[in-house]
């Protein structure tokens, strides 16, 4: 159900464009935007309107004493104001949204705001396997092994299908930041500060916080700003937001980014996934981790229900026949071609506009869709 939003604004141009930006962009199906020049002109709005809830965001020239006055103030709206500076001593926080940012920001900041206020859940959509998001995690033994090219990878083709995926990185130094544009660097930091607040709305606030791509379309929450905030999340939170938020079914697919070493959160998301596509790579110094690391999550009795659901891919793959069951036990799931170009890179970007490694990723994800079988 779409949430009415109060907009009273004397300057034209800009009230004009923000309710293009609603009506035209993906809050249409969220918010339907009503915009005034004057608080008297709201008595309408008031004996109209029935919804539970509705927002009020008035400019900072206008007092709010005056925007209830004229609305009565019931106790089911929510009023913020639209602020010059990013702090006001005479408004509390909560109720403050700074006026100079991007609207999607803006309308994303509001809606946060107001789901924290009022307690009520989101919509949920239905996702592509039975209601349910479905968890793919991408990792290797490895570093530098090619696991953020090819999630950003799987990503891009979901969204070209149609299909609704959402990339999170849990590397404490995500190369990611070098393939997505500039989102709100703590995107996922304030998920993870609102999680812990309201576990049960866990899928609702990161629909709120995650930045759309602008040329792919994936949706994506920015990266850990810093290691330390990355080690500081264990197993348990890792595998309980997972959880929250493909219960919520509002993606078709979660794509999770893993750090190769063998960090608490990576466990957790092991443990959360429904499937592993391990990337391995035929070199005696990959495939010596790859043996040692299957080694220790073998023996280890929490990990027990992990080892079927790893999908072993080659990485820069040549075309020469491979057998790798006799060094490390591994049957290969799919492969992808090795690309000479990209020994040097100068602009990361060309790593999702590679038509031959792009064709052998959609394959990958054709045959889990199809019911990969781990082995």
């Amino acid at each position: 159900m779409k949430r009415l939003l109060i907009l009273i604004e004397p300057d034209k141009e800009f009230a004009s464009a923000l309710e293009r930006f609603v009506r035209e962009g993906e809050f249409r199906d969220r918010l339907d935007i009503r915009r005034f020049t004057r608080c008297e002109q709201l008595e309408a709005v008031r004996m109209e309107n029935k919804e539970a809830f509705p927002l009020v965001l008035h400019a900072e020239t206008i007092a709010e004493e005056e925007v209830n006055r004229w609305l009565g103030r019931p106790q089911n709206i929510l009023v913020y104001r639209l602020s010059e500076s990013p702090e006001c001593a005479d408004v509390p926080a909560e109720n403050l949204i700074y006026r100079y940012q991007p609207f999607r920001t803006m309308l994303r900041d509001l809606l946060l705001r107001a789901a924290e206020q009022t307690g009520e859940s989101g919509g949920i959509r239905t996702a592509f396997r039975e209601g349910r998001t479905s968890v793919i995690a991408v990792y290797s033994a490895s570093g530098g092994s090619g696991k953020s090219v090819l999630a950003l990878n799987m990503a891009a083709q979901l969204a070209a299908q149609g299909r609704k995926a959402l990339y999170v990185s849990l590397e404490a130094v995500s190369s990611s930041a070098l393939l997505i544009p500039d989102g709100p660097p703590d995107s996922f930091s304030r998920l993870l500060y609102a999680w812990r607040k309201s576990r049960e709305r866990a899928a609702e606030y990161a629909e709120l916080l995650q930045c759309r791509h602008p040329a792919y379309g994936f949706d994506y929450l920015a990266p850990f700003p810093n290691i330390r905030e990355a080690d500081e999340l264990n197993a348990e939170d890792v595998r309980s937001l997972v959880g929250r938020i493909a219960e919520s079914g509002n993606w078709d697919v979660l794509l999770l980014d893993l750090d190769s070493a063998v960090r608490p959160r990576t466990l957790g998301a092991l443990k959360a996934c429904d499937y592993v596509v391990w990337l391995v790579a035929e070199d005696s110094h990959a495939l010596y981790k790859t043996r040692k690391v299957r080694e220790a999550l073998n023996s280890m009795e929490s990990m027990d229900t992990c080892a079927g659901k790893n999908l072993f891919v080659l990485n820069k793959y040549t075309g020469r026949e491979v057998n790798m069951a006799i060094d490390v036990d591994v049957t290969l799931f799919g492969t992808l071609p090795y690309i000479p170009s990209w020994k040097n890179v100068p602009d990361p970007a060309v790593w999702l506009n590679e038509p031959v490694f792009a064709a052998q990723v959609g394959r990958i994800l054709r045959r889990l869709y199809e019911g990969a079988e781990a082995v």
